[in-house]
């Protein structure tokens, strides 16, 4: 009698649980502007096929696996920052995405240029004319740096209000370079190099606004000088290489 119970208990919830008014059958997508809607769907029913323990289905409305289809969403498609998966209905889902804002390009070397945002991550590859839309940071690489964080976001933001700052001063500054040793180079217009620190923009920013409030030391004007490099590596001991 308990065996026969136990048989039509399990055999009742497999009931419940095929029954198709339960089946995810709909899939919606809002927020998506660089992916394809259907190839986000497409991610998700791959991910809603086949069963738990071979019977109960996945695509079971109260059962589908939200958890690593967010996270399969987000490794298939770097550009999104955040996935939310809900019902909207027993029968759909509603899967709205964030997507990253490019804040910068990201050149590595041999790899070319990619986006970053505002969290020092790479998100997709650079098209063709971005670079005239954003600061270019540049580093060389053993691999592709895509969907790795490069830079925290402080130091990503902290290099941006540099060059901006520089464009303040006249300046035009065409590329970010980080090299060994925390050494960075910014090349502006003229073939004119900036050398300093990582992290240390505040004191350089400082150092190069007093030298050029001193119209007589630099050979060449205030926006153009006519030098190789001004070395700010130092402290308050400034170099630079006249042309």
């Amino acid at each position: 009698m308990l065996i026969f119970l136990l048989v039509a208990l399990l055999g009742g919830a497999a009931y419940g649980l095929s029954r198709s008014v339960f089946r995810i059958t709909k899939i919606d997508v809002s927020g998506s502007l660089q992916v394809p809607e259907e190839r986000i769907v497409e991610v998700v029913r791959q991910g809603i096929t086949g069963t738990y323990l071979g019977f109960i289905p996945k695509a079971h409305s109260l059962l589908y696996p939200r958890a690593a289809l967010k996270k399969e969403l987000i490794k298939a498609f770097p550009t999104f920052s955040k996935v939310s998966i809900s019902r909207s209905s027993l029968a759909a889902l509603h899967v709205a995405v964030r997507e990253r804002q490019p804040q910068a390009l990201w050149c590595a070397g041999m790899f070319g240029c990619f986006l970053v945002d505002e969290t020092g991550f790479v998100f997709a590859p650079a098209e063709t004319g971005t670079e005239k839309l954003y600061y270019r940071l540049e580093k060389e690489a053993t691999s592709s740096p895509l969907g790795t964080e490069v830079l925290h976001s402080g130091s990503l933001a902290a290099s941006v209000a540099f060059l901006k700052e520089l464009q303040t001063l006249g300046f035009n500054p065409e590329r970010m370079l980080f090299q060994r040793e925390k050494d960075i180079e910014v090349l502006l217009s003229d073939n004119v190099r900036l050398l300093l620190k990582e992290g240390d923009y505040a004191r350089a920013f400082s150092n190069l606004r007093t030298l050029l409030s001193q119209g007589d030391v630099l050979p060449g004007t205030k926006a153009v000088p006519n030098v190789e490099y001004i070395d700010l590596r130092f402290g308050n001991k400034i170099y630079f290489k006249p042309k």
